[in-house]
């Protein structure tokens, strides 16, 4: 059985993704980036997390998928008190896409019930209303104490806490929406391009063996 694991650099995916390669599920990783409006070093720690995850499952296929247009877009169309709401829907729409390509039958993800403010449950709903593809979330009733252990546990960890910046943060306002509701998302997205924005996204998803650090495909 096959998985998209969308795989940030930080703490919590690569130990979702574990959990899920420890039942057997073969990943293939997806990481997005908002290069060139912040720094590659996300993409240099992911590639780090996937050898490190190759110990205990084979793939190492990674996809490195854009965001950085659709950021820049949206920052100035919409209230930004819903930009991660709606940069995680995009996620989720090319994510699926990528899990087509590939045969997956799910994609998981690292989030954790309210550890941020667009991981309550009616935010995750929010967010899962985007992709028709099932979202499984290994790390949904751990706290990060929980989590951190089984980072530090898997290898991970000393990776995870290098510095880098968040393409999830970009743009974003300290007060963002805990309680969004799916008409007033659906709404929003109408007035705006979505399907023309992940199609230029996925016209420049690059596909790599990390192994070896060759780029395979687009």
């Amino acid at each position: 059985m096959r998985a998209i694991s969308l795989i940030s650099g930080g703490i919590d995916s690569p130990v979702s993704a574990y959990l899920m390669l420890r039942r057997g599920v073969e990943l293939v990783y997806l990481h997005f980036h908002s290069f060139p409006l912040i720094s590659r070093s996300s993409i240099y720690k992911v590639m780090q997390l996937v050898r490190i995850l190759s110990r205990y499952g084979p793939t190492r296929t990674l996809y490195l998928a854009p965001l950085a247009e659709i950021q820049s877009y949206l920052r100035t169309r919409v209230d930004p008190k819903y930009l991660v709401i709606l940069y995680r829907r995009f996620m989720l729409r090319i994510a699926e896409v990528i899990a087509e390509r590939e045969r997956a039958m799910f994609l998981v993800t690292g989030e954790s019930l309210g550890q941020v403010s667009s991981q309550t449950l009616q935010n995750l709903r929010v967010i899962d209303a985007a992709a028709r593809t099932p979202v499984l979330r290994p790390l949904i009733g751990l706290d990060k104490e929980e989590i951190t252990a089984l980072a530090k546990e898997i290898g991970t960890y000393d990776i995870s806490i290098k510095p880098q910046e968040d393409c999830c943060t970009l743009f974003v306002p300290r007060r963002q929406a805990t309680a969004a509701k799916l008409e007033e998302i659906e709404k929003i997205e109408k007035a705006l391009p979505v399907e023309e924005l992940i199609a230029n996204a996925l016209e420049k998803v690059e596909r790599m063996e990390v192994s070896t650090g060759a780029y395979l495909s687009q």
